[in-house]
């Protein structure tokens, strides 16, 4: 009977361990994984895991957030691991991390010279502020980025995300919701064999490069960025990914309307920054007045039949960027308080699609209305900038005052709702040209009807224009968005990138912006005053669990063998 039982157990162990071995080895060939998470947060997209399972090189992750960091940091480093292991299931090559202590070093002048070495390789340090238990304060400096590296080359990528308005719980979540972006932008930045083009327009007057060199720099990351007047865009229509028409001040000729428009009938994408209405600032603060007039550009025709219509107005708003005054009188010291500039809105981007998604206010200036015009079944109009709720529309020709900041105003004041200022247009678009005899037409070449394709329209130029000081080697540029009043870098650049991401995306990457993870935030309040009754709950638990399951296994054990 006993060498039966034993012969029983010896092949129960032998069907066990088969069993085990034959589950492992199906296991290694149909790979699957199950995220179980409401969100999806462990799943990859399909673009990623095509990314992944096509690269040739070892990728390899030197990140920067290690040591003693806050409890919100440590959550973001352990997402950023959790995706990198993630990549490691998907990838055919090797995939690994590290991680490095800025603060490791205790020489304060070698720390100092590292994070600024950081900061030159690419890494933003960020100093924040640390509250004990006793209630004191203290000041640390952590780097929340990593770089990617392929042997060869390097990107760096600063995982933070600081939106203005957000609670740093909320901050340091969207952080997280950003991760596959930023990781996947990385490693196709360092894998493309081919780098997209973006050209700025000239000829008609358009921003210089000064003008536009914080953003160049911007994009120069990403993309080679070029010149081109109409006569090199209509050499080759399929070279560049995306034109950029920056604050044109010169009429459009048919020639290089032509061009644009035969551009975009070959699937090119356009960002336009048109202003139709001329207003200087400059004039406004040497003489406390200017006058804002209509200034067409002979581009009505074009972007009418593309959909939209910029209005000769001016938007005010209440919710607008705020100017020093003078308020000392004659014969004292300069005071200066801040006053709101109504005709510098603050547009607040929504946050229901990926180019807008929680981006810090976006700062413009003598900004026209858009309308949305015909009713092209072949078109999607997507509002991306609008002003708030509390608007005034200044038909144009007016009078602009600097005074105006000291008259006071009342929601009255202000009755025309929001007002459209950024808009994209996505699908088929007809040709201006269309059923038009002009002798510039080239018959072989010509096409009425375009690709699908996207468009942006915003309704000011200086949305891209930095502060230019100086002039030959003492000129000297001003971050893109920075209000040096106030000192606050408003997201104009990153909206402005997110826009030509969004046109030279035809994979659809752009969607990994819209990812969301739900922020469940604990009662801080509520643990504060139970603290010591979950800690008993915590530690006592368990052990109380652990008696009850020993004394019902004994229980069980005695009344099965009692006979």
């Amino acid at each position: 009977m006993q060498i039966t039982n034993k012969k029983k157990s010896l092949v129960q162990l032998f069907l066990s361990v088969f069993l085990v071995l034959f589950v492992y080895q199906l296991l290694q060939i149909f790979h699957f994984r199950v995220d179980l998470t409401s969100e999806k947060r462990f799943t990859l997209s399909d673009n990623t895991k095509q990314l992944l399972s096509e690269l040739e090189k070892p990728v390899y992750f030197e990140i920067y957030l290690d040591g003693d960091l806050p409890h919100g940091f440590n959550k973001l480093k352990n997402a950023t691991v959790d995706l990198i292991e993630e990549f490691e299931s998907y990838a055919h090559v090797e995939i690994t991390y590290s991680f490095v202590d800025p603060n490791s070093v205790l020489n304060p002048k070698q720390k100092d010279k590292n994070l600024r070495e950081l900061s030159e390789r690419g890494l933003k340090p960020t100093s924040i502020q640390e509250t004990s238990r006793d209630g004191s304060v203290k000041q640390k400096v952590i780097v929340p980025g990593l770089f990617v590296h392929d042997g060869k080359k390097e990107t760096p990528i600063n995982l933070l995300k600081s939106v203005t308005g957000l609670s740093a719980d909320q901050n340091l979540n969207h952080s997280i919701e950003s991760i596959e972006y930023e990781l996947s932008m990385a490693i196709r930045l360092l894998n493309q064999t081919k780098v997209k083009e973006v050209a700025f327009f000239t000829g008609q007057g358009e921003l210089g490069e000064y003008e536009v060199a914080d953003f160049t720099a911007s994009l120069l990351q990403r993309y080679k960025v070029s010149r081109a007047t109409a006569y090199e865009l209509s050499k080759d229509y399929k070279r560049f990914d995306c034109v950029i028409v920056a604050q044109p001040r010169n009429e459009f000729s048919e020639k290089a309307k032509y061009a644009l428009d035969q551009y975009i009938m070959n699937g090119g994408r356009v960002m336009w920054l048109i202003d139709e209405v001329a207003a200087s600032m400059d004039s406004i603060s040497a003489k406390g007045m200017s006058m804002a007039f209509y200034k067409p550009l002979n581009l009505e025709d074009q972007l009418f039949k593309y959909g939209v219509r910029i209005n000769p107005d001016l938007v005010m708003d209440v919710q607008s960027q705020l100017i020093p005054v003078q308020s000392s009188t004659a014969g004292q010291n300069g005071k200066y308080v801040p006053a709101p500039w109504y005709y510098s809105p603050l547009l607040a981007p929504p946050s229901n699609h990926p180019i807008t998604r929680k981006l810090n206010m976006v700062r413009v200036e003598f900004a026209n209305s858009i309308d949305k015009v015909g009713k092209d079944p072949n078109l999607k109009h997507t509002v991306l900038l609008a002003s708030s709720d509390r608007t005034r529309l200044e038909k144009v020709p007016t009078p602009i005052r600097l005074d105006i900041v000291g008259q006071k105003m009342s929601a009255k004041d202000f009755p025309d709702g929001p007002k459209v200022m950024s808009v994209l247009i996505e699908g088929q678009f007809q040709s201006i040209f269309k059923n038009r005899i002009w002798e510039g037409i080239d018959k072989s070449t010509y096409k009425s009807e375009s690709e699908p394709g996207k468009m942006i329209v915003i309704s000011d130029g200086d949305i891209i224009k930095n502060r230019v000081r100086g002039v030959g080697s003492n000129i000297q540029m001003e971050a893109l968005g920075y209000d040096r009043y106030s000192r606050k870098t408003y997201g104009n650049r990153n909206f402005l990138l997110n826009c030509v991401d969004y046109l030279c995306d035809d994979e659809g990457w752009m969607n990994l912006r819209s990812r969301e993870v739900k922020l469940r935030l604990m009662d801080k309040t509520k643990i504060r005053e139970n603290r010591l009754f979950y800690q008993i709950l915590n530690l006592g638990l368990p052990i109380v669990l652990l008696i009850l399951f020993a004394l019902v296994w004994h229980f069980i054990r005695k009344r099965r063998y009692a006979n």
